[in-house]
């Protein structure tokens, strides 16, 4: 690029171009040559093979016992013949594939003597005007080695001073031995001929194409190139400070127009950047007093960021202390004022907060007081229950020996009957002791109702105290929700137990209907005492019936035992719960109180809603 630089433009490109284009056609020329010669050769191998393929089929029809072979490419492959005659006194065949071909043919034959080829018919023209026969092909030359090994020769051969392009087949007799030489050979003058036309002109259109190219290049640069030197003067002269002159070939369309546009551009924006440098000038001088102006509301805004961080830093150390009636009263800066307004709500709103909680912590330890208080009364209601349901066990197992006693009196009186009839005064006797019998059955009947009642009265009871026991439960809230599950145990076990004691009464009452029925009938055994021995086996079922009806009475009395003490068991059991509800209030109350000791920590507002305000100095 440096030593294109030393030239003008125009002259260089022009110059340039014409090189490259020299270039190009040298080598579209050579490209072309090249092509041609490829061409020539290939046809003249192919106009080799066609005379080949002429002279022999002639050859095989004009001469007996010859025959051709030819290859998968239609070429001539052997030639085969029976003799070749030591003179040809006509050459008319050979004339024939001369006229074919217009080319030159000739065959040769073999002599033993002399150990060469010799032309027997020719159409090949000595410059005497005669026929080229009886002349040796050579041992000196290129074909004699290649035709004696049996191959076929291709190449450019000089005979008789002319070029030819040659192609020698050697012709074999019957017993595989060369006896002869079939030759064809193009003219290679009227091959190259062409090729030479060839190329002539396309150097004379070269040359062509390279003048005019030339001047065609010479005239382009000059008016396209050529306002580039002239926007190189205008780009000095504005290099140089000189911005009084118009920028040339502005508004052109092409790389020119853009290049002059942009020197516009330039030239406008040098005549502004004096115009600005006169202004900064005088915008200096400003910028320096407004920075001293900055400068002094920076070192205010300072100031005012470090009061304000000093007056945070010590409302939050009071803060973590515990100290929830900090304020920060004194106004701070207008840009830090919010935040001393979001420092106040929020002490204001956690002191709120923290108040309610405290409020909370009181009633949740009163209400846990409270229903302590109940559970422990619970407790000894339940005690009580136990020890009642104990009494009454004891009682129920007394009524159910004297009824065993009733039943094995009966068995006793039915044994007594079967002897009636031996012993009136007997009968008598016992007829007595059954009424009396039946009289202490009918008292224990009457005991057994008093029994019931009072089991009437401890499920009425106990359903009383499981209802207050839910009532508060309900008031102690989450805390006593698994105690109101208790009491609702124990409500429906005291309904359970008023059922079974009026299925009992129920029964109580037929046993004393079945014992008012045996009292009669043993009544009026003794009025008809004289009548007895007619009544005896009638006196002797009643008194089944009535033993029967008092091992019913015992096994009913049984059943009932057997409830009393399951109750006895779920009212103890019912006591352990309520020990341990207890405890359960007992922790909720005493974590109530650790609630309200750790909420005490803190200094909180006077009456929960006012805050002692902190005044800091500004």
């Amino acid at each position: 690029m440096k030593f294109f630089s030393r030239f003008n433009l125009v002259p260089t490109v022009t110059a340039t171009t014409t090189l490259v284009l020299l270039l190009a056609l040298a080598a579209v020329s050579w490209a072309i040559s090249s092509s041609i010669s490829d061409r020539i050769a290939a046809q003249s191998i192919e106009q080799q093979d066609a005379n080949l393929r002429v002279a022999a089929e002639i050859l095989s029809r004009d001469m007996s016992g010859t025959t051709v072979t030819y290859g998968a490419d239609g070429n001539v492959e052997r030639v085969v013949m029976d003799s070749i005659p030591a003179e040809f006194t006509d050459h008319t065949m050979i004339d024939t594939v001369g006229r074919v071909t217009d080319e030159t043919a000739t065959i040769f034959a073999w002599d033993p003597e002399t150990k060469d080829f010799w032309r027997k018919t020719t159409n090949i023209i000595k410059d005497d005007g005669n026929r080229a026969v009886g002349t040796p092909l050579g041992q000196n030359g290129a074909v004699y080695p290649v035709v004696t090994n049996g191959k076929t020769f291709r190449g450019e051969a000089i005979i008789l001073g002319t070029p030819y392009y040659t192609i020698y087949q050697p012709i074999f007799a019957p017993d595989n031995t060369i006896i002869g030489i079939l030759y064809a050979g193009v003219g290679k003058a009227k091959i190259t001929a062409f090729a030479n036309q060839m190329v002539t002109t396309i150097g004379i259109a070269a040359v062509i194409v390279l003048i005019a190219g030339t001047v065609l290049m010479a005239f382009v640069s000059r008016h396209i190139l050529g306002p580039i030197p002239v926007l190189a003067k205008s780009a000095a002269r504005l290099a140089e400070g000189r911005y009084e002159e118009e920028v040339p070939y502005c508004g052109l369309r092409n790389e020119v127009g853009t290049m002059a546009d942009s020197l516009s551009v330039l030239r406008n924006a040098a005549i502004e950047k004096q115009a600005l440098e006169n202004r900064a000038a005088d915008q200096r001088a400003t910028a320096d007093r407004e920075r001293d102006v900055r400068e002094a509301e920076k070192a205010k805004d300072e100031n005012q960021f470090q009061d304000a961080v000093e007056r945070l830093g010590a409302g939050l150390s009071r803060l973590s202390e515990g100290d929830l009636t900090v304020r920060i009263e004194t106004p701070l800066a207008h840009r830090f004022e919010k935040l001393r307004e979001d420092f106040n709500h929020a002490v204001e709103r956690l002191g709120e907060t923290l108040v309610r909680f405290r409020t909370e912590a009181h009633e949740i330890e009163t209400s846990s007081t409270e229903m302590r208080t109940a559970t422990d009364e619970l407790a000894h209601r339940t005690e009580g229950q136990a020890a009642s349901l104990e009494e009454t066990a004891a009682a129920l197992a007394e009524i159910t020996e004297t009824v065993s006693s009733s039943s094995k009196r009966a068995d006793e009186a039915s044994a007594m009957a079967d002897t009636a009839q031996k012993s009136t005064v007997a009968s008598r006797a016992v007829v007595n002791d059954a009424v009396q019998a039946m009289s202490r059955i009918e008292g224990a009947s009457n005991e057994i109702s008093s029994i019931i009642n009072v089991i009437d009265e401890i499920a009425f009871q106990t359903n009383l105290l499981a209802l207050n026991a839910g009532v508060e439960a309900a008031r102690a809230g989450e805390a006593g929700k698994g105690f109101a599950v208790v009491a609702q145990e124990v409500r429906e076990l005291a309904q359970r137990s008023a059922e079974a004691a009026k299925d009992i009464k129920q029964l109580i009452t037929k046993s004393g209907e079945e014992v008012e029925s045996g009292v009669k009938l043993v009544n009026a055994t003794g009025e008809t005492l004289t009548d007895i021995s007619e009544q005896v086996a009638k006196i002797n079922d009643h008194i089944q019936s009535i033993a029967m009806a008092a091992r019913e009475q015992s096994s009913g009395i049984a059943g009932i035992n057997s409830a009393v003490n399951q109750m006895d068991q779920v009212t103890q059991h019912n006591a352990a719960m309520v020990q341990q509800s207890t405890s359960t209030m007992q922790h909720i109350s005493d974590s109530s109180r650790k609630l309200a000791q750790l909420i005490g920590e803190f200094r909180l507002e006077a009456g929960g809603n006012h805050a002692h305000s902190m005044r800091m100095a500004s």
